[in-house]
């Protein structure tokens, strides 16, 4: 199942902002030119959006929507705006948001539909398309709704083949099916199935597309290689490479210092590469940032993400006694938060995984019907139901940190 390491995620909002398709073989005529402010417009607003800095985001996409209201890029990019704020500031906890989010992508797409129409050589208009119904897909995969991620991912697919049909040289593309590529040539069972409706996937094929994005890639080389470190850590997988994401995970901290999100990409990391005095060395100092009211980088809804972290990394040394006292202040800030984070649900899963290993089934059941009773919105239920029914076991640590 697909993590969410950066973003926790990912950051994963830019991943489709510039996809497109390697099947296409030929060109159908000149690709339409858009201004080049508005190119530049859409380029500050995601680097803005890659810093954290929504705000400004938010000012550079409003511009773009005054100037070129009919593009759908504009709108593409209001609603990129509040997907950052769900995925970066609330992570993945606010109905409020995930709502407004929806209304803005069907904006987007009926904008993208009436600007077609008369712009059928737009590539970027048909990139926006694209990638409008890719953000749908990858939202449902990982709400477990495959379904919908099938019908989403083909007008996705659809999408970037007329992109490439029209412009077959822009190295964007290759994230937008990279990233497809790998996901269908690992995902098991149903979704694995319904992807090869579309086409069948290739993992080593997708990395080696993700790889040339980050590469030589315009927009998408660090949404990218932010992938590949998802990829690379990646618990168990034959693809997983942790050094390499332990090195690209320091370069970006050189290059974003000031930046929460890059730093829980380097926690889990150096976590998957079992350096986990480091990993807890650096998840203590992120919780450090937390509790300093001063500082606006770590937000305080950043604090159950940590506190399970921080608890994982002890319960894998064997120090219960921490690892239970992060996991219980996890699971605290759903007295304060208006919304449960999907971090403290998960902490509970491990105050669950905790009691089994101290061989108190009683009370890791009690946790485990706990973390159920708050619904399956971020798809926890399969892990939960295989722990009330199997007991959590030292075998089966060190696992991963982030949640399935």
């Amino acid at each position: 199942m697909i993590k969410k390491i950066i973003c926790a995620g990912v950051l994963f909002f830019s991943f489709a902002f510039l996809t497109g398709n390697v099947w296409a073989k030929k060109t159908v005529s000149a690709p339409e030119q858009i201004p080049e402010e508005l190119k530049i417009l859409a380029k500050k607003g995601l680097d803005n959006i890659y810093g954290v800095r929504i705000d400004e985001a938010s000012e550079y996409f409003n511009e773009a929507l005054k100037k070129y209201p009919d593009h759908p890029i504009s709108r593409f990019g209001i609603a990129m705006v509040t997907w950052a704020r769900l995925e970066y500031l609330e992570d993945e906890s606010n109905p409020e948001l995930e709502k407004l989010y929806a209304v803005q992508t069907d904006e987007a797409i009926e904008t993208g539909k009436l600007w077609l129409k008369n712009h059928p050589n737009d590539s970027l208009a048909h990139m926006c398309m694209g990638g409008m119904y890719g953000l749908r897909a990858r939202l449902a995969v990982l709400q477990h709704r495959w379904l919908k991620a099938y019908s989403s991912g083909k007008k996705a697919l659809k999408s970037m083949h007329r992109t490439l049909e029209i412009d077959p040289e822009a190295y964007d593309a290759y994230l937008g099916l990279g990233m497809y590529e790998y996901y269908a040539g690992t995902l098991r069972g149903v979704v694995k199935i319904l992807a090869k409706l579309v086409m069948s996937g290739n993992a080593e094929k997708g990395i080696k597309m993700l790889n040339l994005c980050r590469e030589k890639g315009y927009y998408n080389s660090t949404a990218a290689k932010l992938l590949l470190v998802e990829i690379y850590t990646k618990t168990g997988s034959r693809y997983a490479d942790p050094v390499t994401a332990v090195k690209w995970a320091r370069e970006f901290r050189e290059q974003f210092p000031r930046h929460a999100q890059m730093h829980f990409v380097q926690i889990v990391s150096l976590y998957e590469n079992k350096q986990y005095d480091e990993s807890l060395a650096q998840s203590l100092d992120y919780l450090s940032h937390v509790n300093d009211k001063d500082d606006d980088i770590y937000k305080e809804r950043y604090r159950s993400r940590i506190c399970t972290a921080i608890g994982t990394n002890y319960l894998v040394k064997g120090d219960y006694e921490n690892a239970e006292k992060y996991f219980s202040m996890s699971r605290d800030t759903i007295k304060t938060d208006k919304t449960p984070a999907r971090w403290a649900v998960w902490g509970i899963v491990r105050l669950g995984n905790l009691y089994d290993l101290r061989g108190e089934r009683d009370k890791a059941l009690k946790y485990y019907k706990e973390a159920r009773s708050y619904g399956n919105g971020w798809g926890f239920f399969e892990s939960i139901d295989h722990y009330m029914k199997h007991p959590f076991t030292k075998e089966q640590l060190p696992g991963a940190l982030p949640p399935p």
